[in-house]
């Protein structure tokens, strides 16, 4: 999962997306369940801070057909908050001087649309450690410059040559790159297995009579717009259903999981549950 920087994430916690309790539950199914809660780790630039992974433990009755809360959760004073508040200096700076402005009131603070800090979570091989990147206002500065002449369909194909003919690009923003690279391969072959490698707009698996399954990660906002590589942002999907999207650019109604172009055509997805937003 992807998120951009806010005062609680500065502070005391993130809450996780409904949209991927599914893919979290291939990491630890009893987070699933209402209550639950365990200590894990969070890895960042090879260091481990303590964190807690809880299900709310709110009560239910009271709150009818009301989805579980998962949570990752920490003090405003521990080693986690203290390193993203290092790591994320700029918004923290923002948020402080907001706040004392605006005095005990405690309405919403947006950040201005130029801050682009981010972090990104990922599941680990351990059932305790979630690992996080981060991409902080000078970081995300350069990817954004090293990505503006990249065409997103080269990017999302997989080429591995692709970067060896950036010859624009500093070493830095290569090296930026590289990891942002990656780090998106990880989310989406997390996705296709999800999946049992099946395109999502026909729910086949293409190519299975040859003993092979050809699919491909399409970012619903493109990647090398947004920098969004939260897998609610990618879908799996067959090369031809691939290039047809990248030709016509149509609008994807999340509400209704499908492309819409404009002669009037659809493309509906099959295969959405990672994509499911709760009440």
């Amino acid at each position: 999962m992807q998120k951009y920087v806010d005062w609680s994430l500065l502070n005391q916690g993130i809450t996780i997306p409904v949209a991927v309790y599914s893919i979290l539950a291939t990491w630890d199914k009893s987070l699933l369940m209402h209550g639950n809660n365990k200590d894990i780790k969070i890895l960042i630039d090879g260091e481990f801070y303590d964190a807690k992974l809880k299900n709310l433990n709110f009560n239910q009755a009271n709150h009818a057909g009301h989805r579980d809360i998962i949570q990752i959760r920490y003090s405003p004073g521990s080693p986690l908050a203290n390193k993203l508040r290092a790591i994320f200096k700029r918004s923290y700076d923002y948020y402080y001087a907001e706040r004392l402005l605006q005095g005990n009131s405690r309405r919403n603070i947006p950040l201005p649309t130029d801050f682009k800090e981010y972090i990104q979570l990922y599941l680990s091989t351990s059932p305790n450690v979630l690992c996080m990147d981060y991409c902080s206002d000078s970081e995300s500065q350069k990817l954004a410059n090293a990505l503006i002449s990249i065409p997103e369909e080269i990017y999302e194909v997989g080429d591995d040559e692709f970067f060896m003919s950036d010859d624009t690009a500093k070493i830095v923003e290569r090296e930026t790159l590289m990891k942002y690279r990656k780090i998106d391969r990880n989310v989406i072959k997390m996705l296709k297995k999800f999946y049992d490698y099946r395109d999502e707009i026909s729910g086949e698996k293409i190519g299975s009579e040859f003993g092979e399954s050809v699919v491909e990660a399409h970012h619903i906002d493109y990647f090398t717009k947004s920098q969004n590589n939260d897998s609610t942002n990618i879908i799996i999907i067959s090369p031809n259903y691939h290039r047809i999207i990248h030709k016509n650019n149509p609008h994807f109604n999340r509400k209704k999981y499908r492309f819409e172009f404009e002669n009037g055509e659809v493309l509906k997805l099959k295969l959405y549950e990672h994509l499911r937003v709760g009440n």
